[in-house]
């Protein structure tokens, strides 16, 4: 049986309009999900960067999580400020695994809700000195970045042994 060459390119075309009117556009979530990643990877560029910029991708009333030993449920965006800056006139940071952000969950509807997840690997090193060598370390880190709807940080967590990492470099 042969066909006409007009209805194989109707039924082409027929087959790709159907394809692609029936693929469902991004959703909300996700177009979300795509800025506050573009945002997180900004943040650790400003943080590479010990730059104050950092701070500016965090509301004012922005929560961390403390993670480590015996550390308080809540540090505030000024007690994190004066840690970061301390920190950062001490040691270098450099992230070095991929930035492969993962879309975070609402813990009770388990639905995407925009937030940003993902594992990373810091570099963190510590400078030589008259009296000591220069000293590096790898730390491993799960990092969580939940947002407000203006796209500002509001909760942050950070998940690693930052500490035995530190006392490492300054032993």
């Amino acid at each position: 049986m042969k066909h006409h060459p007009l209805a194989l390119s109707f039924a082409a075309l027929t087959a790709a309009v159907l394809f692609f009117s029936c693929t469902p556009p991004a959703s909300e979530a996700t177009a979300t999900f795509e800025a506050n990643a573009a945002t997180i990877a900004q943040v650790f560029a400003d943080f590479e960067a010990e730059s104050d910029e950092f701070f500016t991708h965090f509301n004012a009333e922005a929560i961390w999580r403390g993670t480590g030993l015996n550390a308080p449920d809540t540090v505030t965006l000024e007690q994190v400020t004066a840690k970061y800056k301390a920190a950062w006139a001490k040691y270098d940071y450099e992230l070095i695994s991929p930035t492969n952000f993962l879309p975070g969950v609402n813990p009770q509807t388990k639905a995407v809700d925009g937030s940003v997840r993902g594992y990373f690997e810091w570099n963190i090193s510590k400078p030589a000195t008259d009296s000591t060598e220069a000293k590096s370390v790898r730390v491993k880190v799960y990092e969580s970045f939940d947002f407000n709807p203006e796209g500002e940080i509001m909760y942050t967590q950070v998940y690693g042994n930052l500490v035995a990492g530190y006392a490492y470099l300054d032993e």
